[in-house]
């Protein structure tokens, strides 16, 4: 319904109802004063009766009463009956005298009955006998020759009253379809007026809508809409910039996207591409084709789909490195969009992955080509101390440092080229259900000679089965690498805790130890190849400095994380190492549970 329509009919429904309200409530209060006018006047008439009948001589009989009523009612114009007790009716104005006696009893009449009852009663009702509406007034009497009290009752026609009333409500109501219709003629014409500038509106906005800025006035008088035609030119002018902001802002980043050397892509609410820039295009081999499409369509590649719908389905963000060719190398970084979709960054390291294996062959070639001198320094060293020959006291301490440093070297190297192993092994393609309380065991029997030295306690909380998905030899060289760090750094007669704990999908591994612990400072880099918190405490100990490094490589090669906790909560003192792993597949929540308080794992 246009807005004319609607204001015209809400006008007319007030104008009516303030029409109808006053109309209806006069017509009620006149004829509630008529009625009591007419009321009043019949009792004062029935006064004037019952006075006269009092006053006049004893009646002869019925039948001369009736005259009296006759010839009186004559002079008045009003109807008069007169009824005795129970009802029976004696004289009446307006019947025939032979048919009075044959009338209907009068005892349930409800003037009567009040009249019989308290003196005096009154009613309106139709009257059968006349055909309309009576004011009755009824008052009892004693006549002088009657042996009991009689009712005297008037009537008065209430017609003539009515007919009064209904003429004056014609009369109003043909007033007030006058001013109706005049009503609806001003109210047509001033909302049409009115109706004009709202039209202008709305097509000045319709206009701006379609870029037409260019300012323009409403065609009105009024303050008001003087003053929105400001607005909108005021508004249009704002819009107008905020659109060359945002187009010149558009242009801008358009060509600053396609000219990026990583990939963007946009992916929707559905997961279909939006739009990707030329990067993209060129690594999918999709110029002017990649909109509308899956990734699985473009890239023909199920990791990358796999991440695309992860985020989709409500993970913030994720990232993962991606191998689409022989040394062609991706970090893909995915990030949700708050109304929908996500955004899809590809980075190209294959320059720093071929770096990075130029290092890794280097250093494996290096601990290779070391390996051999110092197997051979090793040799001919342990024969000198242990062979029969006799050397001076200095001598022999040198032998006894030479061989030192050749073992510590030699254990740098094993090391090197167990951590050049891990970062070359394809771990994730033949990953399988292991048990890990059997690869811990394995480890601690190859520390018992270290733990026995130092006299420290195993409290041992992993109970088997502890399935997860794992290589049992890189598990099993984190086992021993984070045991024998705790047992390097464990005071002695100290204590060691190993536990494990479910943590949804993945199995967390803690291993305690009683240690000086590690400052804050330092813990972000301890997984760093030869970094060293204190380098004369480590040289002391004997460890090589790329145990926790090989620890990291093979943890995060087999899908998990690692991280440290030092001091432990609660604690001020030592430190905690945690790793994680994926439970198998098969694997189900009844099979793996936490212990009460030791945080370890029970079938």
């Amino acid at each position: 319904m246009r807005f004319g329509t609607r204001l015209l009919v809400s006008f007319w429904v007030v104008l009516i109802v303030a029409i109808s309200i006053p109309g209806v409530y006069i017509y009620y209060s006149l004829k509630k004063d008529f009625l009591e006018t007419t009321r009043q006047d019949a009792w004062r008439t029935l006064g004037l009766v019952e006075w006269l009948a009092q006053q006049h001589p004893p009646f002869a009989s019925e039948a001369a009463l009736d005259q009296w009523c006759k010839t009186f009612a004559r002079q008045l114009g009003h109807r008069i009956t007169v009824i005795e007790t129970g009802g029976r009716v004696i004289a009446d104005s307006d019947v025939p005298i032979e048919s009075v006696p044959g009338m209907e009893s009068h005892a349930f009449r409800e003037e009567v009955m009040s009249a019989f009852r308290t003196g005096r009663g009154s009613s309106i009702r139709y009257s059968d006998t006349l055909g309309r509406y009576l004011v009755y007034a009824a008052v009892r009497i004693s006549l002088n020759n009657h042996p009991s009290p009689v009712v005297f009752r008037i009537a008065m026609p209430f017609s003539d009253v009515e007919s009064r009333l209904n003429e004056y409500a014609r009369q109003f109501w043909m007033v007030n379809a006058l001013i109706f219709a005049l009503a609806l003629a001003l109210s047509v014409y001033f909302a049409r007026r009115l109706e004009s500038p709202v039209h202008q509106i709305i097509d000045r906005i319709q206009k701006i809508g379609t870029g037409d800025y260019s300012h323009r006035y409403i065609a009105d008088d009024g303050f008001e809409f003087h003053q929105l035609s400001g607005n909108i030119n005021e508004m249009a002018d704002r819009i107008s910039c905020q659109v060359e902001t945002i187009t010149r802002q558009k242009y801008e980043l358009a060509a600053i996207i396609e000219n990026m050397r990583e990939g963007i892509l946009l992916l929707d609410k559905n997961g279909r591409i939006k739009a990707v820039n030329q990067a993209v295009e060129e690594l999918a081999g999709c110029r002017g084709s990649c909109t509308g499409k899956t990734p699985m369509e473009v890239f023909v590649n199920n990791e990358i789909q796999a991440a695309c719908d992860r985020v989709i389905a409500g993970t913030p963000e994720f990232s993962f490195t991606l191998e689409l060719e022989e040394d062609l190398f991706y970090e893909v970084y995915l990030a949700a969009i708050p109304e929908g979709g996500a955004l899809v960054v590809f980075y190209n390291v294959s320059e720093r992955k071929r770096l990075e294996k130029i290092r890794r062959d280097f250093v494996a070639n290096v601990s290779h080509e070391l390996k051999t001198p110092l197997t051979s320094i090793k040799g001919y060293v342990e024969t000198l101390l242990s062979g029969p020959f006799s050397f001076a006291d200095d001598a022999k301490s040198f032998l006894q440092t030479i061989h030192k440093n050749a073992n510590h070297m030699s254990a740098i190297v094993d090391d090197l080229l167990q951590l050049t192993r891990l970062q070359d092994k394809p771990f994730l393609k033949r990953l399988s259900a292991i048990d890990a309380a059997a690869c811990f065991n394995g480890a601690l029997e190859r520390a018992m000679p270290m733990v026995r030295q130092k006299n420290i306690t195993i409290d041992h909380q992993i109970t088997a089965p502890a399935l997860v998905k794992a290589d049992e030899a890189a598990l099993a060289q984190v086992f021993g690498n984070l045991l024998d760090n705790a047992i390097r750094y464990s005071p002695e007669n100290g204590a060691i805790t190993v536990s494990a704990s479910v943590a949804g999908d993945r199995i967390v591994f803690a291993v305690a130890d009683e240690g000086p612990g590690i400052a804050k400072q330092h813990q972000s880099r301890i997984f760093e190849r030869f970094y060293r918190v204190e380098k004369e405490r480590s040289r002391f100990t004997g460890g090589t400095g790329l145990g926790l490094a090989i620890c990291k490589n093979a943890v995060t090669g087999m899908g998990g994380e690692i991280w440290i906790q030092s001091p432990p909560e609660g604690k001020s003192s030592g430190s905690v190492f945690f790793f994680s792993l994926l439970k198998p597949r098969t694997e189900t929540a009844s099979n793996i549970e936490t212990t009460n308080g030791d945080n370890g794992i029970k079938d």
